[in-house]
């Protein structure tokens, strides 16, 4: 079963939730800093406590910030029995803090949902 995207716009921030199949599916858009990390937060978080399978797609990211890798990082030690996933971004800006800070090799990659 499939629902309907969901959209939530936080200045610079687009978060698209949507299931499909039993997973959740959080997209994140634009810039994640610290002026609209609560928005992907909550997005993320309503999501994790739902679906036994997240994927975090971040293909259309193209700026990152320390709030949201602590975002990722919070996200990455989730406990329970979901299964969580990343869609890596296509911006070599995002993929460069993500390798300077070490967590690309901590995020469990998949491919598109």
């Amino acid at each position: 079963m499939s629902s309907e995207p969901r959209e939530i716009a936080d200045g610079t921030l687009e978060v698209r939730t949507a299931e499909n199949d039993g997973t959740q599916v959080v997209s994140l858009c634009g810039e994640l800093d610290l002026a609209n990390a609560p928005t992907a937060e909550t997005a993320l978080e309503k999501a994790l406590q739902q679906g036994r399978r997240v994927v975090v797609d971040m293909r259309e990211l193209e700026f990152i910030d320390s709030t949201g890798i602590a975002l990722l990082v919070t996200a990455l030690g989730h406990g329970g029995e979901t299964e969580l996933g990343f869609v890596p971004s296509t911006s070599q800006a995002v993929n460069r803090v993500l390798e300077l800070t070490g967590l690309a090799d901590r995020l469990p990659l998949v491919d598109a949902p």
